[in-house]
């Protein structure tokens, strides 16, 4: 074989393995930090591993294992850390930095939980992003906030910061900072918790060192590891890191 024809060939194996090759689309996100197993998928395609660095992006499924965790950098800035046993999907994502294009993130989370920062998107128009789980949409007015599947298939929500508004079939309710709230299942009106859930400490490592703000500290480098200081933009999106440099 040619040294021309050995190059190519090479090149050939490196695109086919790479996560851009596979998703055929631009990206809405970089994989930051995992732990244990977590896979994506599009629809009728085989799962495929994630590591640091993997890409995702619109109709992907993103799945972690029992002992797995995972932490999502979009390209609009926003963090999103996946619990153990979630499945998590990305429905729609539109978002360039440096053109007029409107913008828009709407996601599913069907198990499991999650906490996530958001970003660029929803900021000028709230219509812009959208949370949507089994019994419950969720809206945002800048925020940070977790949801998590409970046994019996109700949903517990959390706003660390900011505001969401949890509506269903039943009715809306939001919720500020500091406040929680229960919902039962898609027909029964969200109901505000006396007291909301501790900050998550163990971040999306599964130990100390992350904090209180359920995202891994600036410069933490276990598991698969995130870099430490501002990570490079995802598309042309922001790089700074959000208030307090955590990622």
């Amino acid at each position: 074989m040619s040294r021309n024809l050995f190059a190519v060939w090479l090149l050939g194996l490196l695109l086919a393995g790479s996560p851009a090759a596979v998703l055929g689309a631009e990206a809405a996100a970089r994989v930051a930090f995992v732990v244990g197993e977590a896979t994506a998928s599009l629809p009728d395609q085989p799962p495929r591993q994630l590591v640091r660095g993997s890409e995702v992006g619109p109709g992907d499924s993103i799945r972690t294992g029992p002992g797995g965790r995972l932490q999502l950098r979009f390209s609009d800035g926003s963090q999103l850390s996946l619990n153990p046993g979630s499945l998590f999907r990305i429905d729609d994502y539109q978002f360039a930095a440096t053109t007029p294009q409107p913008a828009r993130g709407f996601f599913s989370l069907l198990q499991g939980g999650l906490r996530t920062i958001t970003g660029l998107i929803g900021k000028a128009r709230r219509e812009d992003y959208r949370m949507q789980t089994t019994v419950a949409t969720i809206g945002i007015r800048g925020t940070d906030y977790g949801l998590e599947y409970a046994t019996d298939g109700g949903l517990g929500a959390t706003t660390y910061s900011g505001q969401i508004e949890v509506c269903n079939e039943g009715g809306c309710l939001l919720l500020d900072a500091g406040e929680s709230a229960r919902v039962n299942d898609g027909h029964s009106r969200p109901v505000r918790n006396g007291t909301p859930p501790p900050l998550p400490g163990s971040g999306p490592a599964g130990g100390s060192g992350s904090g209180d703000s359920g995202f891994a500290a600036s410069g933490e480098r276990r598991g698969s590891g995130i870099p430490g200081g501002p990570q490079p933009p995802v598309n042309g999106g922001p790089s700074t890191a959000p208030t307090g440099g955590r990622y």
